[in-house]
């Protein structure tokens, strides 16, 4: 097909084949598990709270340089540490000693940076690390002369931090916004913009970097939210378009980078919530298309990259069906989506109001894996569906529902392993929320391990591959919140 030539539904699933049936019992992939405790690093709590938030626990699991890199209290040493392990008891130690828990841990290229919290002498601290001690160090000291700095929203921008700090006269008043740029050193952490006083701006609301841009949705009292873009500079950062004019917003959501540009939802107002595209200029930020003409909208949310096509979800009117529908995003092409599945909603005749949305994803190889989130405004969600998609209509498939019951536990972003398996955590009467794995059918998505023996659960959460090892924490019944480490088998021969 040429450029900016759509297929059509029939041609798409006659000859978009999906993917071979593997046979039961064939090539049995080896066996995943168990996990164990990495290191009991916190006393268990005296009085647990019940649910996920059992007590202290290890934050900011990330993965870097092949290793996990994390964030905890040294009881020993009486400080807060940046830690990292290699998947052993023995190798997980403190990399560096602060005043304060670190936090914020953000990969940029060969970077670690973090916050190292609040102290006397620095006030707010950037700190970055090249994963050693030596290399572990403090970048410059952002407190103004006078009052409080909160430094926020991290994201790696090509080899650049990006981030923002508050400025604040004291910790609970209302401050001054900046965007702030990062290369490692002190004289290449500079001020990119002011973007004003907290209390005339919205946001930042989401964040996604495209090449050497960041892309952003920020409110401003004159314009409403639109979408903004900065390349590091003061001039380069501003307003892309008022894509509602005037001081109403369309609130640009789900940014996602594809093909070297941005897609995102949002309203104009003339069409409802829809597909768009931005190369970060006025002129060159358009409605992808009117997925469902009219001003009600299909409310489209992007999800990802799979196979070289942009997916992404679009809900009819009242939520009562999800279509997942996939287009080309190459920029120079302007082509209509493709329908690749339907999928009711099976309480669309329960008198409530939904609002279903892909709360998280997952790309291999041959799958792509996501959630979808059953919201009726109570606090726990009336459902979680754990589904994949090979791209086809008859490679679509619910793999498991519920994902999870309480209200207090993230939805899982699945984790692969080296061959077509994704672990994750879900919820079944007999076990709690407990450790699952999938292999991308409905029989082949089951408990991976009982950390916590019986219908009480562990809540899994934090879920992180980094080298051999997926990580993730848990509790059982001894140790309170730690982290716990599941050896992933090498790739065959």
């Amino acid at each position: 097909m040429g450029c900016g030539e759509a297929f059509t539904e029939e041609a798409l699933s006659d000859n978009d084949a999906p993917e071979p049936v593997a046979v039961q019992g064939a090539d049995r992939p080896p066996a995943l598990g168990p996990a164990s405790l990495l290191k009991d690093i916190y006393p268990p709590p005296e009085d647990p709270v019940p649910g996920p938030f059992g007590g202290t626990a290890p934050t900011d699991l990330t993965s870097f340089r092949g290793r996990l890199f994390f964030a905890a209290f040294d009881l020993e040493a009486g400080q807060g540490a940046l830690w990292r392990s290699e998947g052993t008891t023995a190798s997980t130690v403190p990399v560096k000693h602060l005043v304060d828990v670190p936090g914020r841990l953000t990969v940029v290229g060969k970077k670690l940076f973090f916050t190292g919290g609040f102290s006397e002498e620095h006030g707010a601290e950037l700190w970055v690390s090249d994963g050693t001690t030596a290399g572990t160090r403090l970048i410059k000291n952002l407190r103004p002369d006078s009052g409080y700095t909160l430094l926020g929203d991290f994201i790696a921008v090509g080899d650049t931090l990006f981030f923002f700090r508050m400025v604040r006269p004291d910790i609970i008043a209302s401050g001054n916004l900046e965007l702030w740029r990062s290369n490692g050193t002190s004289a290449g952490t500079v001020r990119v913009k002011d973007l004003g006083p907290e209390g005339d701006l919205n946001g930042p609301l989401d964040l996604a970097s495209v090449g050497n841009r960041l892309f952003m949705s920020l409110g401003r009292t004159e314009t409403g939210t639109e979408l903004w873009v900065s390349d590091g500079t003061s001039a380069g950062t501003h307003l892309v378009k008022d894509i509602l004019p005037g001081t109403e917003s369309s609130f640009p959501r789900h940014l996602t980078a594809a093909a070297g540009v941005l897609y995102f939802s949002a309203d104009d107002g003339e069409h409802g919530r829809e597909l768009w595209r931005s190369d970060g200029t006025a002129r060159g930020t358009e409605l992808v298309e009117d997925t469902r003409p009219g001003p009600e909208g299909s409310e489209a949310q992007p999800i990802t990259v799979f196979k070289k096509r942009l997916y992404f979800a679009a809900f009819t009117p009242g939520y009562t069906v999800t279509e997942l529908r996939k287009l080309d995003p190459d920029p120079s092409c302007h082509p209509r989506s493709n329908r690749v599945a339907t999928i009711p909603n099976p309480y669309a005749n329960i008198p409530r109001e939904f609002f279903i949305f892909v709360s998280s994803f997952t790309a291999t190889d041959r799958k792509l894996y996501f959630t979808l989130f059953y919201d009726v405004g109570s606090p726990a969600p009336a459902d979680v569906q754990l589904w994949r998609t090979d791209g086809t209509r008859n490679g679509t498939k619910l793999l498991y529902q519920p994902l999870i019951v309480s209200p207090d536990l993230r939805v899982p972003t699945p984790v692969p392993t080296n061959d077509g398996r994704v672990v994750l955590y879900a919820y079944d009467t007999a076990h709690g929320h407990e450790p699952w794995v999938s292999n991308g059918q409905p029989g082949g998505t089951r408990l991976l391990q009982d950390i916590l023996p019986g219908p009480a659960s562990s809540y899994p959460q934090d879920l992180l591959r980094a080298g051999d090892f997926i990580y993730f924490t848990a509790q059982d019944a001894v140790h309170g919140r730690e982290i716990w480490v599941l050896p992933v088998p090498p790739d065959r021969e």
